[in-house]
């Protein structure tokens, strides 16, 4: 009987033993696109431009999950938030120290190559600085006050209150930490149907929340 090639056995015997964690990927990758949405307008630039690091940081990590979560490993042989670190520190210190946190841990996913395998430990060794991130975002977010808006034209359309616009996102935010803290509850069962499902149920929610997000309308004045 003709006899396989090894390289070829140990290849498929790889590929059959990556697990299924479709619905894991699909919570980080929708979550990586929601947290991707504009700064608000905020007290000083300082603040502005932390709560926009802490935002890029997060949808970065959350899209290197997704990409773990997938078989695949981080390209972030260096610390990936070298900059935004100092950056989002100027908006909150504990949100600085939480991108400081994930960015070592992404740099050592990429060094240590990371796969799905590894995820159940990857998301219990990042959630700790993960769900502070996400408090110290929503805690800046509530911090900056919102911009005056200009007279509107006359017959424009209506402008989104930056009030309610910030309390919805802050809202999306939140779900953030609670769904990632879903997946570190559920890491021993993640393949489970019950626990796919409730996942998946969690990645919905998180999408129809991401599109119930109003959209900054630009007003023209006429000439």
């Amino acid at each position: 009987m003709t006899r396989a090639p090894s390289a070829l056995v140990l290849l498929l015997a790889a590929a059959c033993s990556a697990p299924d964690y479709t619905p894991a990927r699909d919570w980080a990758r929708t979550a990586s696109l929601v947290v991707a949405y504009p700064a608000p307008a905020a007290t000083s630039e300082d603040r502005r431009d932390g709560i926009a690091a802490m935002q890029q940081a997060l949808a970065m990590y959350l899209a290197a999950l997704s990409l773990m979560a997938d078989d695949g490993i981080p390209a972030y042989r260096e610390d990936p938030f070298a900059e935004l670190a100092p950056r989002a520190a100027r908006a909150d210190p504990a949100g600085g120290a939480a991108v400081a946190s994930l960015g070592a841990m992404l740099r050592r996913a990429t060094l240590e190559n990371w796969q799905a395998p590894d995820l159940r430990n990857t998301i219990a060794v990042a959630d700790p600085a993960l769900q502070a991130l996400v408090t110290a975002l929503a805690g800046s977010l509530r911090a900056a006050a919102p911009a005056p808006e200009p007279p509107a034209p006359r017959a424009a359309p209506p402008v989104t209150d930056p009030a309610a616009a910030r309390a919805d996102y802050i809202a999306v935010v939140t779900r953030i930490g609670t769904g990632h803290a879903l997946l570190v509850a559920s890491a021993p069962r993640l393949t489970d149907p019950e626990v796919m499902q409730r996942i998946r149920a969690a990645e919905d929610d998180l999408r129809r929340a991401g599109f119930a997000l109003p959209r900054p309308v630009v007003l023209v004045a006429p000439s």
